[in-house]
């Protein structure tokens, strides 16, 4: 069975709009022909020459005739009237067309399915549930193609031109099969690609956080990248912090949460990501107010797995809205309960809701999502939106609104980590006392040059090998501590993560200088290890120490995958920087140094 193809917004209109004219041109022709064939064939029975019937019926058959090639009236040419010549012209034109448009119905699933399979740079959505379509359309909206197939077998996807896709996205139900999406990604992982074509970026969407936490531990214990396991909540829930960014600045920034499945919980994850910026230069902790049953849990849950949770917000669960006008005024309040009911009973029926934030009541709905039509003052709606408080969100439109790059609509968990190695660093620095924006790397992650944030991209997608070569691997987080990578192994990882940014860095055209210069690309560390200086390897060390830092922010920890080999302690020397040491036995506690940028 053929894709169907999902093309960008605009194009159905500019295609619909081509073939409408097309097909009106077409009948024109088509009347035009009959009526100038009746009009010659009624001139034409007057001449001398004509020797068939003359009846109304009989010059009806006759221009029917021209549109198979076999008026036997005109076979013999002649001195034809100029209407008739024109008619036995245009009326074959007009019979290919229709005959081209036979042919196009009848193959069109064989039309189709050449052209995706031989489609370059397009993405790939396999399933056809409601998280499938959803992507799809944002995709399309965003631009993009789309190939969509219900299934991830092999025929399938080659069928959907994974070949030379540039992107998949596995969506397919898990309801029976919570591994089904995985099993796509890795069929589609070993399909041969189109020669000289980028490697394909493969995302699984698992609706179980844990198990897509877990998965992409496993993957992040991978040298190989390219795959991402997410949940849709996740995504929407960084969508809508993008969108209300706003709401995380300022000097007492203060938020409300209902709901705290996986939709609030991943907000609320998001909003600290966003507020740890403006605690880097300085700013208060945002205030997130959980009301409602089950608050407690979740605050002691979010602050138990989330480091940046901890740094970047205070956490008040409360049983009432009333309650929350005593710990002050949120500027927004998210009502962000799994089910659509619940979420449209909570924010339609309780009104200290709606008295206790100062600014909108952002109502986060699924399959409901057409409702938001329905609220307002403009004609249509029916239902009013507390002047205009109530603002109703719909995942599509948040995820069209995705700032990933190229074929995406989400930044994978590579792109995550480079902005929380980001974040680390600026945490560092400022305790080191260095001003905001003091120098280039000293900003916000949107301020960052390219430069540097290819730097923080190419450290993080270096990490699995770290963990490699340190006899290591990630889990699951379930203390609300990391581990801290004892000394020894610190100074035998920290030769490679110099070797590996020498590389970098040679790659891109810089050299050695005495004294760093951006502008001609020149740096004084690119110089062997033994060649540095005590200060400048702290940097290479910084970076290795930062790494459990790092991974704590996904909900990850570091863990040796041999208890019994490695060091008794972590201030013993180690015998051999450059030698691989395959764990250790003791974990100090606390936060790491974190990496130098450049």
């Amino acid at each position: 069975m053929a894709p169907e193809l999902v093309v960008p917004h605009d194009g159905p209109r500019r295609l619909r709009v081509r073939r409408s004219w097309v097909r009106a041109g077409f009948t024109a022709l088509f009347g035009a022909a009959f009526g100038l064939g009746l009009w010659g064939f009624s001139i034409y029975r007057t001449s001398p020459e004509f020797e068939w019937g003359t009846s109304g019926w009989d010059l009806v058959y006759y221009s029917v005739q021209l549109f198979v090639l076999g008026a036997e009236a005109t076979n013999q040419g002649g001195d034809l009237p100029w209407q008739l010549q024109t008619a036995r012209f245009l009326a074959p034109v007009a019979t290919g067309y229709a005959v081209f448009e036979a042919v196009r119905s009848l193959f069109a699933d064989q039309f189709v399915l050449m052209r995706t399979r031989r489609m370059r740079g397009h993405a790939v959505v396999v399933g056809r549930t409601p998280a499938a379509d959803l992507i799809a359309e944002a995709l399309a909206g965003r631009g993009g193609v789309v190939a969509r197939t219900a299934t991830g077998d092999a025929a399938s996807l080659r069928n959907a031109g994974v070949a030379g896709a540039a992107v998949l996205y596995a969506c397919e139900a898990e309801d029976d099969e919570p591994g089904v999406n995985v099993l796509t990604v890795a069929v589609a992982n070993r399909t041969d690609r189109v020669a000289d074509l980028p490697g394909l970026r493969l995302n699984a969407h698992v609706s179980d956080p844990e198990l897509a936490l877990a998965l992409q531990a496993r993957h992040l214990s991978h040298p190989q990248s390219g795959v991402d396991f997410f949940t849709l909540g996740e995504l929407v829930a960084r969508s809508l912090v993008r969108r209300d960014r706003v709401a995380a600045r300022g000097t007492a920034p203060h938020i409300s949460v209902v709901g705290h499945g996986t939709f609030g919980r991943a907000l609320v994850v998001a909003f600290a990501r966003l507020r740890s910026v403006e605690i880097a230069s300085g700013g208060e902790p945002l205030t997130v107010t959980l009301v409602g049953p089950g608050a407690w849990e979740a605050a002691e849950s979010l602050r138990a797995r989330w480091p940046s949770v901890r740094a970047a917000c205070r956490l008040v669960p409360v049983d009432t809205f009333a309650q929350v006008r005593e710990v002050g005024s949120p500027q927004r309040v998210y009502v962000c309960h799994d089910d659509d009911g619940d979420a449209l009973r909570e924010a339609l029926r309780d009104s200290d809701l709606w008295r206790a934030s100062e600014g909108a009541v952002v109502l986060r709905l699924n399959r409901l999502a057409g409702l938001g039509g329905l609220f307002g003052a403009r004609e249509g709606a029916i239902l009013d939106d507390l002047d205009g408080r109530l603002d109703v969100v719909e995942p599509g439109t948040l995820l069209r609104r995705a700032t990933a790059p190229g074929a995406l609509v989400h930044d994978d968990v590579y792109d995550l980590m480079a902005v929380s190695a980001h974040l680390t660093y600026l945490r560092n620095q400022r305790e080191r006392g260095v001003a905001w924006q003091s120098t280039p790397a000293m900003v916000s992650w949107a301020e960052l040059s390219d430069d540097l944030r290819a730097a923080n991209r190419a450290q993080v997608r270096a990490i699995p090998d770290r963990l490699r070569q340190m006899g290591c691997t990630v889990v699951p987080a379930r203390g609300a501590e990391h581990g801290r990578i004892p000394e020894p192994v610190v100074d035998a990882r920290a030769v490679d993560e110099h070797d590996r940014w020498m590389a970098e860095k040679v790659a891109a055209g810089w050299s050695y200088g005495p004294e760093r210069d951006d502008a001609r690309r020149l740096h004084p560390d690119l110089r062997p290890w033994a060649d540095l200086s005590e200060p400048d390897r702290e940097k290479d060390r910084a970076v290795i120490r930062a790494i459990p830092v790092i991974l704590a922010d996904f909900g990850l920890h570091v863990v040796p995958l041999d208890d019994d080999a490695g060091w008794e302690a972590a201030d013993q020397p180690a015998p051999d920087p450059r030698g691989v040491v395959r764990g250790w036995r003791m974990f100090g506690r606390g936060r790491a140094e974190q990496p130098g940028e450049g």
